[in-house]
């Protein structure tokens, strides 16, 4: 049953709240229920509200099944309704609810990234799912931290710098550092110490 049958409320000027009754649509638009619909009727296909929306770009994120929605009525037609944003309510509480420091972004399988706004306690955080794997700028302590739950791989088609104004650390149960032309080894003082042993294998070795 589409909203062009819905005789009750042909035309309406206001906004609704909606129920989300299917999102499977390639252009990101939704079906919706609307509270003087019975448990089996559904809008019409209803495009979604999205910043910056436009041609292969903007904020992709459509309402799942079951969220509830706000609609508004172009010039008052029941069947040319968009989906202008979507509620919060008691049965479905904001992902920091109570704490306004935090602006928080949260999917549905619970990757979150959070603008932490707490005084002395700013940072950024990019979580995923399982909890382990994060990135955490603290604009604090000015410090950037990298965590894996597993391995973490930096890669690059072109060259790969590391500097630092400071000390550089690398520390693993093994060490391996490999390169396929020149491995080069460069300092005011250079230190290589092995408790069980120092090998160094090559066809020619020269020290300078």
């Amino acid at each position: 049953m589409t909203m062009a049958r819905e005789a009750s409320a042909s035309v309406n000027y206001s906004v609704v709240p909606a129920t989300v009754t299917n999102n499977d649509d390639t252009l990101g638009r939704v079906k919706v229920r609307f509270p003087w619909m019975d448990d089996r009727a559904e809008s019409d296909w209803l495009a979604v509200a999205g910043p910056g929306a436009g041609a292969g770009r903007g904020l992709f994120w459509v309402p799942e099944v079951k969220d509830l929605v706000l609609v508004a009525f172009s010039f008052g037609q029941v069947d040319k309704g968009y989906v202008i944003g979507s509620l919060w309510s008691s049965a479905d509480k904001p992902p920091s609810a109570g704490d306004h420091n935090l602006r928080t972004l949260r999917s549905v399988s619970g990757h979150v990234i959070t603008l932490d706004d707490t005084k002395d306690g700013e940072r950024i955080s990019i979580v995923d799912k399982s909890g382990t794997n994060k990135i955490t700028l603290d604009a604090k302590a000015r410090t950037i931290t990298i965590e894996s739950g597993g391995d973490l791989t930096i890669r690059s088609k072109g060259n790969l710098a590391l500097h630092s104004d400071k000390d550089v650390t690398i520390n693993g149960k093994a060490v391996t550092l490999a390169a396929d032309t020149k491995l080069a080894a460069k300092g005011g003082e250079v230190a290589i110490n092995g408790p069980q042993g120092v090998k160094i294998n090559d066809g020619a070795l020269e020290v300078v």
